[in-house]
C-alpha cells in the first residue's frame, strides 16, 4: 500500500463482474430465483478467492467512494446463444452481482457510497437497464450524469477536495503493441474538452471494457483503464490465445485535495492485479 498524506483519500473502482458468464464472478451458495443452487466451476472459485483477499486488503483504508465501472451483468451472451452463460435469466444476474458487491461493502466503513456506471449494451442492456437493476439492489447513490439513468448513466464527475474524476465505461480496445494509446488519446480529448468548458477539466479518467489494465500520465491528468474479474472467453482468445488475456483486479485513486492547491499531483493510481489461474501443460 502507498505511504498515505495528510488529507488523502481514496476511490475504489471495480468493473466487469460479468456475473452470469461461466468466466465471470459467481458467490458460492448462489442460489436463482427459483431457488436452484449453481455450482461454481474452478474459475469462479478463484475469482472468489482472489475477491475476498482484495477485501481483505482494502478493509480499513480511508475509501470515500466506490465506483462500479459497468458491465456488472453478463448479459444474453447472443454471440455464443448462451452456451457461455452459468445464469441466463437477467434478474438472477443482477442479484448475483449485487450479493458480490454487498461481500465488498463488509469490507468497507458503513455509508460509503456506490456509484454504478452502465457498461456496453450488449452486457447491461440498452439504457442499463440491469445495471439499473444492480444499484438499486446495493442501494447504491443517484447521480446527476451523462445519459439517461436513474441510478446509473454512461459518466460520472467526481468531485473530491476539488479534485474531479471522470468515471465512464466505454473505450476503445488496442491490443498488442498499441495498448496504451486509447487512454493517450482519451486523455488529450478530455484536456481539449475541459480547456473549451464543454465539461469539468477532469484531474484523472478511469475507463474499463478492455479487461486489461493500462495507466497513462499526462502532464495534467491520468487516464486509466482498469483490469477485470472476468477470465479469457472464448470470445477473447478466438484469433489467438495470447492477444487478448485479461487483467484481474481493481484500482484504487488516492485523492488530495491540499496538493492540488499547493500546485502538486493530486493523483495516485494504484492497480490491484491478480494472476490468472494456473494451467499446467498436458504431460504425456
Amino acid at each position: 500500500m502507498p505511504t498515505q498524506r495528510m488529507g488523502e483519500k481514496a476511490v475504489l473502482v471495480v468493473s466487469d463482474l460479468h456475473c452470469g458468464s461461466i468466466y465471470g464472478m459467481l458467490p458460492p451458495d448462489f442460489k436463482t430465483a427459483s431457488g436452484a443452487p449453481v455450482i461454481l466451476n474452478v474459475g469462479q472459485q478463484y475469482l472468489w478467492n482472489c475477491w475476498l483477499h482484495f477485501g481483505e486488503k482494502i478493509a480499513g483504508l480511508p475509501i470515500v467512494a466506490v465506483v462500479v465501472n459497468g458491465d456488472a451483468n453478463e448479459g444474453e451472451d447472443r454471440r455464443c446463444k448462451g452456451a457461455e452463460l452459468c445464469l441466463p435469466i437477467p434478474g438472477d444476474q443482477a442479484e448475483c452481482a449485487a450479493t458480490c458487491l454487498r461481500k465488498l461493502q463488509e469490507y468497507l466503513p458503513p455509508g460509503v457510497p456506490f456509484y454504478v456506471i452502465r457498461g456496453t449494451p450488449y452486457h447491461d442492456s440498452e439504457g442499463g437497464r440491469e445495471a439499473e437493476a444492480v444499484a438499486e439492489k446495493i442501494g447504491a447513490r443517484q447521480y446527476n450524469g451523462h445519459g439517461a439513468g436513474r441510478w446509473c448513466h454512461r459518466a460520472l464527475d467526481l468531485d473530491i477536495d476539488g479534485v474531479i474524476g471522470n468515471f465512464s465505461h466505454g473505450t476503445s480496445v488496442a491490443v498488442g503493441f498499441y495498448r496504451a494509446t486509447p487512454a493517450d488519446r482519451e486523455g488529450i480529448w478530455s484536456a481539449l474538452a475541459g480547456k473549451e468548458g464543454k465539461l469539468p477539466r477532469a484531474d484523472y479518467v478511469v475507463r474499463a471494457h478492455a479487461h486489461n489494465y493500462c495507466h497513462v500520465e499526462h502532464a495534467s491528468k491520468h487516464i486509466v483503464i482498469g483490469p477485470c474479474w472476468q477470465l479469457q472467453t472464448d470470445y477473447m482468445g478466438k484469433n489467438s490465445v495470447y492477444r487478448m488475456v485479461p487483467d484481474i483486479g481493481a484500482v484504487l485513486c488516492w485523492i488530495d485535495g491540499a496538493a492540488k492547491e499547493r500546485g502538486e499531483d493530486p493523483v495516485y493510481v494504484q492497480k490491484e492485479l491478480y494472476p490468472l489461474p494456473p494451467m499446467e501443460a498436458v504431460k504425456l
